[in-house]
């Protein structure tokens, strides 16, 4: 439980999370610039063909990385099935068994699923409707995926109707310039993944890599404290938060 509550305190805290997609960048040397750049959380997905190789290679290496694994497939019989097309997937068991932080998806997961791995992992699986946000939080997802680009589902979540009872993270077309709206219209963590990051560069090193990485966190972290104002608090890289000041519902105690 402990390792799960600091997880989740380091998305809070971090905010932006850099995403392995798909790209043609070694992925040590992205690996090696998170770290650098004082990244505590990354997500790689499982659609980057290294995925079986770098995920468990990751643990071994970075134990202190709180390392989220993307577009997982809430079913291992397909997963096993999908395998012989995408060598690189792993099913849940797998990955349960490799004690990484947290599954990431562009799928919802059934309840089923969630009450499995909620106790030890952090789930954040992906919400189209109010009412799969609801039922997916009900059952013990800690967040709720929202992709975009546009920001509907994260305007409709935050409608004053439904009290802020969920912490959404947002994926999909999060640009630096589109930050500010993006946080302003509801969400309090998400991520972008490399290709985009580094989209301007033709051969990016590891020094572009720390400054893209520090920038996105810095914008992320700016528009968050202007959004949320007395919930963070500055810290290194990241923000820091209280428990109690959450406005969203948490799974873990907070003070009265």
């Amino acid at each position: 439980m402990t390792r799960l509550k600091d997880t989740y305190t380091c998305i809070y805290e971090q905010g932006f999370i850099p995403i392995f997609t798909c790209d043609n960048n070694d992925s040590m040397m992205l690996l090696d610039a998170c770290v650098e750049a004082g990244v505590k959380c990354i997500e790689y997905t499982l659609r980057r063909r290294d995925a079986n190789t770098m995920i468990p290679l990751i643990k071994e290496k970075f134990p202190d990385i709180h390392l989220l694994v993307g577009s997982t497939i809430p079913d291992d019989i397909i997963a096993q099935a999908l395998k012989k097309n995408n060598p690189q997937l792993m099913t849940l068991t797998e990955l349960d068994k490799l004690n990484i932080d947290g599954f990431v998806s562009m799928i919802g997961y059934g309840s089923d699923i969630i009450k499995k791995y909620a106790q030890r992992r952090i789930i954040i699986p992906c919400a189209m409707t109010i009412t799969e946000a609801f039922q997916q939080m009900s059952a013990g997802a800690h967040f709720i995926k929202v992709t975009g680009p546009s920001f509907d589902m994260l305007k409709l979540c935050r409608a004053s109707a439904l009290f802020d009872f969920c912490p959404l993270f947002f994926t999909g077309g999060m640009t630096l310039q589109r930050i500010p709206e993006i946080v302003s219209a509801g969400a309090i963590a998400g991520g972008t993944g490399f290709d985009v990051l580094l989209s301007e560069f033709k051969k990016p090193t590891i020094s572009h890599v720390k400054t893209v990485i520090k920038n996105y966190i810095k914008t992320f972290n700016d528009a968050r404290k202007a959004a949320n104002p007395g919930l963070f608090s500055d810290k290194g890289i990241g923000l820091e938060f209280s428990f109690d000041k959450l406005r969203h519902y948490c799974p873990f105690n907070i003070s009265e």
